[in-house]
C-alpha cells in the first residue's frame, strides 16, 4: 500500500553544506522516504531529547565527513596468488606482518563493510605508492567509523576499523572520524539500531539500484545522549562482538590449512 504523507514547503527544503555536491545552497527533496513519517519520526523524536547531537556536531568531528577513492588495485583479480597485504589472515591463518613496510596496503571495499564488522577476507590491495599518494583523502586509522553510502543492498552498512595495519576505502565507503574513540564506537552502535538505520534511509537519493548518501546528510543523523559510563560499555560491547569476526576467520583458516595438510594423519 503507498504511503501517502503531506508536508509544508518549508519541510522540504534542505540547506546544502556544500554546494557542489547538490549544484544549490538548498535543495527541495522528493524521495519518499524522506516525507514518510516512519523516517520522519525517527529523526524528530530524538532530535527532542535534551542533550542529542547531530553527527555533524564540528565539535566532535576530527575531519568532516568524506568518502574514499576508487583504488588502483594491486593485485590481480583473477589470481589469488597476487593478493597479499599487511594485516591479511594468510592460507595458513596467520597474520601477515610487514615491519619492513614493503607489503602493498589493505584495500576495502563496500562489500567489506558488513553489519557491524569488517571483513578484511573480501579486500583487495594497492600498492605503497598509491597508498601515499591518497591517504590523506582515503586512507582509514584505527577507531574510524566506515559507513556504506551507495548501492542497493549495502547502503547504510556501518562497522569500525579496529586494526592498527595501514588500509584505504573506495569511493562507496564513507569515513567518520571522531576526536574521542569511545563516541565513536557508540555513534556507530547507535547508526546500527533501529533508529538509527530509519534516519540514514531517510536521506537515499536515488532509485533503481543507484542509490547514495551524500556524506553532509549522514551529519544530519540525530543521535540519542548517553553518559559516559553507557557510551564506553555499549562501544565495548560492539568491539568485541565485531573481533570476534576476525577470530573466527582466523581459527576459520588454520583449520582448512590443517585439512590441506599432505602429512595430515590417516
Amino acid at each position: 500500500m503507498t504511503l501517502i504523507a503531506t508536508r509544508n514547503p518549508s519541510d522540504c527544503i534542505l540547506e546544502l553544506k556544500n554546494p557542489d555536491e547538490g549544484l544549490y545552497t538548498t535543495n527541495h527533496v522528493f524521495e519518499p522516504e524522506f516525507h514518510q513519517e516512519k523516517y520522519v519520526s525517527a529523526c524528530t523524536s530524538v532530535a527532542e531529547i535534551k542533550g542529542a547531537f547531530r553527527i555533524g556536531d564540528s565539535k566532535s568531528l576530527a575531519r568532516e565527513i568524506g568518502r574514499g577513492i576508487q583504488p588502483e588495485y594491486a593485485d590481480d583479480e583473477n589470481d589469488p596468488e597476487s593478493l597479499k597485504f599487511e594485516g591479511m589472515i594468510d592460507g595458513g591463518g596467520e597474520i601477515l606482518a610487514d615491519p619492513d613496510h614493503v607489503l602493498n596496503v589493505c584495500a576495502l571495499t563496500s562489500a567489506c563493510v558488513r553489519f557491524g564488522f569488517i571483513d578484511t577476507g573480501l579486500a583487495r590491495s594497492v600498492s605503497r605508492k598509491f597508498y601515499e599518494r591518497v591517504k590523506h583523502r582515503a586512507a582509514v586509522k584505527k577507531n574510524d567509523v566506515l559507513v556504506n553510502s551507495t548501492g542497493d543492498g549495502t547502503i547504510g552498512r556501518v562497522a569500525v576499523y579496529d586494526f592498527d595495519f595501514p588500509s584505504v576505502v573506495d569511493g562507496h565507503v564513507a569515513i567518520l572520524r571522531f576526536k574521542d574513540p569511545t563516541l565513536a564506537w557508540y555513534i556507530a552502535a547507535y547508526l546500527l539500531s533501529n533508529n538509527g538505520q530509519l534516519q540514514l534511509y531517510r536521506y537515499i537519493n536515488g532509485s533503481s539500484g543507484q542509490v547514495e548518501i551524500y556524506p553532509q546528510d549522514i551529519e544530519r543523523v540525530w543521535v540519542k545522549p548517553a553518559n559516559p559510563e553507557v557510551m564506553k560499555d555499549v562501544g565495548e560491547k560492539l568491539r568485541k562482538a565485531a573481533a570476534r569476526h576476525r577470530q573466527f576467520a582466523q581459527s576459520m583458516q588454520k583449520a582448512l590449512a590443517a585439512i590441506s595438510n599432505e602429512e595430515l594423519a590417516v
